[in-house]
């Protein structure tokens, strides 16, 4: 069996081609991590079809919760996430590409309606995971607003398909429907530092 030749420092060796090959897959697995990012879905991200549609290359994770956290409805009735302690927000971790990023930028109105933060998740065995997720930007996030009918169907549906919680979504449901007509606005977020963007994505 043939061997190849690489370069190291002060001259060449000789390897096998089977080393060559693990080098190789090392390389693959470090882009691979690199490239790809997990992502929290709690909205309508959570609907199969609508990902598919969005994002065709995302691949699911897995249901996990994100604790200390509150499911709200804000702006124009959009889902985002907020600080509460002993809450629970349910969700589901998506692996994602560059393209799959841009494209949820896009959707999700980055930056200027939603920034992007890291949370960590955890997953039905308690493992904790570092994930991006989308958080409504001030001053859309201080105003109670119910979502569309639809909107909410399509949440919902994500909730059932992924074997989620649905009373948490309705719970999220009645708090808005009390603020609204409370007339309750948030207090201003403390301003955290926002997720950078990687080179080229």
């Amino acid at each position: 069996m043939a061997s190849a030749l690489i370069r190291v420092e002060m001259g060449y060796a000789m390897v096998s081609p089977s080393t060559v090959e693990g080098m190789d897959q090392q390389a693959r697995d470090r882009r691979c991590d690199v490239e790809e990012n997990l992502y929290f879905a709690y909205g309508s991200n959570l609907d199969l079809e609508q990902m598919a549609q969005r994002c065709p290359d995302a691949e699911i994770v897995g249901p996990v919760r994100l604790e200390n956290y509150e499911l709200r409805f804000r702006g124009s009735g959009f889902a985002t996430v907020a600080p509460k302690k002993g809450s629970v927000v349910y969700g589901l971790v998506w692996k994602i590409t560059p393209n799959c990023e841009q494209s949820l930028d896009r959707y999700e109105g980055y930056p200027r309606h939603y920034t992007k933060e890291t949370v960590t998740v955890k997953d039905a065995a308690g493992a904790e995971i570092p994930v991006m997720v989308y958080i409504m930007a001030e001053p859309y996030c201080r105003q109670p607003a119910l979502p569309s009918p639809y909107y909410y169907r399509v949440i919902q549906r994500g909730f059932e398909a992924n074997g989620l919680p649905v009373e948490s979504l309705q719970a999220a449901w009645d708090r808005t429907v009390d603020e609204v007509f409370s007339g309750k606005l948030d207090k201003p977020r403390n301003k955290k530092s926002e997720r950078r963007k990687e080179p080229e994505r």
